[in-house]
């Protein structure tokens, strides 16, 4: 370490002074502090003014936690400098400009009102309502769109789960423009705009802000480093932060191919590497640069530890879901109620139905936590409101409006022409008493109709966790969701990963009501009691973990056709996968397990590739063990 407490290659780095630069630092590599030295350095040494240089970042968080921590170290000094993301930067270049013209508009929320506008431009073109999913899937296709600057003809290798995704994207920006409603999109895509058409404005911005550094310029799309280049003075003083292996933002547009040319692009511009990780045991540290290697569009970069190695990364194989909590249960509630000094555990997963069973088994047993991003769209998902129409109409065989959600999706062969008698002539009475006595039903049809009224009453009587297999099987849904998975953009074992969740929560239960209002109190209960920050049980996505670390993390549901997603099959898909995962792994500061469970809803549940790639590397000396009660080596 040098004399400012920096390592060699940081304070190399934060000496940069003028001129196009790109710093690649690893995981735990200290890039903040690298960051906030440069700060000092530039004033300081070379006496530029603070409010002269303009850090930026990818989230709100990141900036909040730079400002926090130079406070920290540097609170003590005068300067005053300017850390906000680059969205923050447009939206106030925007406002200026909107106020100069008399002119407002409303930003958009995210939320409902954006799901009530696309739902409706969907309906128009397509003749059926967005579920969640497709909501979130489109929203994000959209901004993917703008936020790549693709063209009808030039997709740069992107698959859309809509034919029409262009016109559908500029249905929406017609909506906004006509409504005076604008979006995060809009901020960049209108500075940008504000730029190109304004050069004594951009003139003023590019002496204003003479030096621009990036922090985690591996998630900055390609609309945001045309809106950053455009304030670029002759010098072209632009430091970027990045490691490209963290790239796993693709599909909000985040443009990692930027980086891989920059040197190309910028044949003078420096290069800077910090390579030692602070944060990880040695074993960690191996597994996942081994790992990265996987990947074939990146930096070739060293990772070296700081830490020696004490714990091997492992993989632990249970043989379901119910066991695997149960081990996860042992190690985050007996663990946080002892008197050993508190360690940081992390619960990560690739989708966010992978909580819900972790939620109800720590509310349960009383234990405090915080989660980041709450899944409470899970709980409004159609495949749990599905289950829960079934409990109904078992208890209340009156309700029509669980019987319509249902009839096609179960084996009562209920036609078309059959539920428009059942809701002409049902008038508060039991569904099944009319479908019984439907006039133009043959007698084996009747008899169906009379099975079905038996099988009901049955359901009515079953314990929820046997229920839901009564359902799956007895009723028929199982097969409903095999011959629909792919209609409905779903793999089977992402169907049946659901199910595993839903029956973990109706296991200790003793009644469809019962169900009903768990499902209704876990709801409630993220609604209020998921956003303490100070608990040292953390569940989130690796998405959301992305710049934390932890003492310990649990990853789970490393499933095929889930993580790597089905969707990822290769090319750039595929290493972005790796990616994320490698994210989950360096989030790990002493102990990463990686927690399989052998059955899925009581079907084999093979390796991941990604378990499959941490399995090879077993042969070379530093990677990880075999697992509990069995070798991870037999799944294959």
């Amino acid at each position: 370490m040098t004399h400012n407490a920096l390592t060699d290659a940081q304070n190399k780095a934060s000496m940069h002074f003028t001129g196009p630069a790109l710093t690649l630092a690893i995981p735990g590599s200290g890039k903040t502090t690298l960051l906030i030295h440069r700060l000092i350095h530039l004033v300081e040494i070379h006496g530029i003014k603070p409010d002269s240089i303009l850090t930026l970042t990818f989230s709100k968080a990141s900036a909040d936690d730079m400002a926090r921590r130079y406070q920290e170290k540097f609170g003590h000094t005068e300067h005053h400098f300017k850390f906000m993301t680059i969205h923050k930067l447009a939206y106030s270049l925007y406002k200026s400009y909107l106020k100069s013209i008399d002119k407002q508009m409303v930003l958009l929320d995210d939320g409902g009102q954006k799901y009530q506008i696309l739902n409706d431009i969907f309906k128009k073109r397509h003749h059926e309502t967005l579920n969640e999913d497709d909501f979130e899937t489109l929203s994000n296709q959209i901004g993917l769109i703008y936020n790549l600057m693709l063209k009808r003809d030039q997709t740069g290798g992107h698959e859309f789960d809509w034919e029409d995704i262009f016109d559908l994207a500029e249905d929406y920006h017609r909506y906004k423009r006509r409504h005076h409603l604008y979006d995060f999109d809009d901020m960049l895509i209108s500075a940008i705009q504000i730029l190109k058409k304004s050069p004594a404005l951009r003139m003023n911005l590019k002496s204003k802000y003479r030096f621009i550094q990036v922090d985690e310029a591996q998630d900055t799309s390609k609309l945001q480093f045309e809106f950053i280049e455009l304030l670029l003075g002759e010098e072209q003083n632009l430091f970027l932060v990045a490691d490209d292996d963290q790239s796993i933002y693709g599909f909000r547009g985040a443009y990692p191919t930027y980086l891989l040319e920059f040197p190309s692009r910028n044949p003078d511009a420096s290069l800077y590497y910090l390579s030692d990780n602070f944060r990880s045991d040695a074993n960690i540290v191996f597994t996942a640069s081994k790992l990265i290697e996987g990947n074939k569009q990146r930096f070739q970069k060293e990772m070296k530890p700081f830490h020696d190695a004490i714990i091997k990364p492992q993989i632990k194989v249970f043989d379901d879901l119910d066991k695997r909590n149960n081990y996860l249960a042992e190690q985050l509630i007996d663990q946080a109620n002892s008197l050993d000094s508190v360690q940081t555990k992390a619960i990560l997963y690739r989708n966010k139905v992978s909580a819900i069973s972790i939620v109800d088994m720590l509310e349960r047993n009383q234990q405090s936590f915080q989660i980041k991003d709450a899944p409470l769209r899970e709980f409004a998902h159609w495949l749990l409101e599905d289950l829960i129409a079934f409990f109904t109409l078992a208890m209340i065989p009156q309700d029509l409006e669980s019987f319509q959600r249902i009839a096609f999706k179960m084996n009562g062969y209920i036609s078309r022409e059959m539920l428009n008698y059942v809701k002409s002539n049902h008038r508060g009475r039991s569904i099944f008493s009319v479908l019984i006595e439907i006039p133009f039903l043959q007698d084996y049809q009747t008899k169906t109709q009379e099975r079905l009224y038996d099988q009901f009453e049955q359901l009515k009587r079953l314990r929820p966790y046997d229920a839901i297999h009564y359902i799956e099987t007895e009723l028929g849904y199982l097969d409903y969701l095999k011959n629909n998975t792919s209609r409905l953009g779903l793999t089977m074992n992402y169907a049946r990963t659901r199910l595993d969740a839903y029956k973990a929560i109706a296991k200790p239960l003793k009644s469809g009501f019962d169900f009903i209002t768990r499902i209704s109190s876990l709801k409630a209960f993220l609604q209020t009691n998921f956003a303490n920050s100070n608990e040292a049980i953390v569940l989130s996505t690796i998405h959301g973990s992305k710049g934390l670390e932890f003492d310990e993390v649990y990853m789970i549901d490393v499933n095929p056709q889930i993580f790597p997603g089905f969707k990822a099959k290769e090319n750039d898909a595929l290493e972005e996968e790796r990616r994320l995962f490698y994210v989950g792994l360096t989030r790990a500061k002493k102990k990463f397990e990686l927690l399989h469970s052998e059955f899925i809803n009581g079907s084999y549940n093979g390796n991941s590739l990604f378990i499959d790639e941490l399995i090879s590397q077993s042969l070379t000396e530093h990677t990880f063990n075999n697992v509990m009660g069995k070798s991870a080596t037999s799944q294959k």
